[in-house]
């Protein structure tokens, strides 16, 4: 599955405005008495193949449950509860699981199975357990403790193969949709002030003729720093920005001060990066190459369908 196409299904009502891959090695966060990080009690979260679970993460006796329907995330699901027979029903095109609340059997296409914990009812909704997920679904799944984060996630052949590809278009689009996981200590910082559907944007920021380490900025006020490993992309740090004129270390796209910032700070320190910017309104991706100095190049094209990055002269 695409998850960067996914993100886009889910909302819709975005302006994507994408990206430019950014940097080299990490320094300690130098945070000072303004600087605030997130709050230590939150809620547990779920994100399946990168995309926010709908509904609450449910912790019951050590067990970690989401919702039966954020399973439409993994692919092609369908559904269904019989409210008298308790039947939970789910069907993809070549396969039916047939399962109960509080019954660790499950059937799938007829063949009798036993999950390591029951399904449960919460508020009249299904919620099925992590593990069993991983083992009936042939998901993937991760959980940090610190942050109370689950990730669930289906490994895609093909965007792991284009990550690996020379072209360093393809690569840096692939790079985009590999599984993302915090590593965090904490819970993960937020959009304070989500721009309406008209302005809202995002921002990648990749460092020039590499594809294996990228920022995101949200709404222009979340950016949030992950290196990629083994096939994933790990959340290193976040901050959010205020309003004021100021710098944070020496990342010098970055214009106004930290009001917070979660992990340890990279260092962009010496390096050339190169941003893209994709306007769904437009159809159009504005490219710039810049240094701490200013901006050395830029200019606009459209890329392929469904996808934001294109090639830069400058790194040609």
């Amino acid at each position: 599955m695409n998850t960067f196409n996914t993100t886009w299904q889910q909302k819709k009502w975005k302006l994507i405005l994408a990206a430019s891959i950014v940097t080299a090695g990490t320094a300690p966060a130098l945070l000072s008495s303004t600087v605030v990080e997130a709050a230590a009690v939150h809620q547990p979260a779920a994100y399946i193949n990168n995309v926010p679970a709908e509904y609450d993460v449910v912790i019951r006796q050590g067990v970690t449950y989401v919702a039966l329907t954020e399973l439409k995330f993994l692919g092609d699901y369908t559904f269904g509860y019989n409210n008298q027979t308790k039947q939970i029903s789910i069907r993809t095109e070549n396969d039916n699981y047939v399962l109960f609340p509080n019954s660790k059997n499950i059937k799938k296409n007829g063949q009798a199975a036993t999950l390591s914990s029951a399904p449960i009812l919460v508020n009249g909704k299904a919620m099925l357990p992590l593990r069993a997920i991983s083992k009936a679904f042939g998901a993937q799944v991760r959980w940090n403790q610190a942050a109370k984060e689950a990730y669930i996630y289906t490994p895609s052949e093909s965007v792991t193969r284009d990550y690996g590809s020379s072209d360093l278009t393809i690569a840096r689009e692939a790079a985009l949709s590999l599984p993302r996981f915090s590593e965090l200590k904490q819970t993960r910082l937020e959009i304070r002030n989500p721009l309406g559907p008209v302005d809202s944007s995002m921002t990648y920021i990749f460092e020039k003729g590499q594809k294996d380490r990228f920022f995101v900025i949200e709404d222009n006020d979340l950016i949030s720093y992950y290196e990629i490993k083994n096939g994933a992309a790990l959340l290193k740090w976040q901050a959010n920005v205020g309003s004021a004129a100021g710098t944070i270390g020496d990342l010098f796209f970055i214009k106004t001060k930290a009001v917070a910032e979660a992990g340890k700070r990279p260092s962009v320190a010496g390096q050339t990066l190169v941003s893209f910017q994709y306007s769904r309104m437009l159809e159009e991706t504005s490219y710039e190459v810049m240094n701490k100095s200013g901006s050395i190049d830029s200019g606009s094209t459209a890329p392929q369908k469904d996808k934001i990055i294109v090639a830069v002269p400058e790194e040609n």
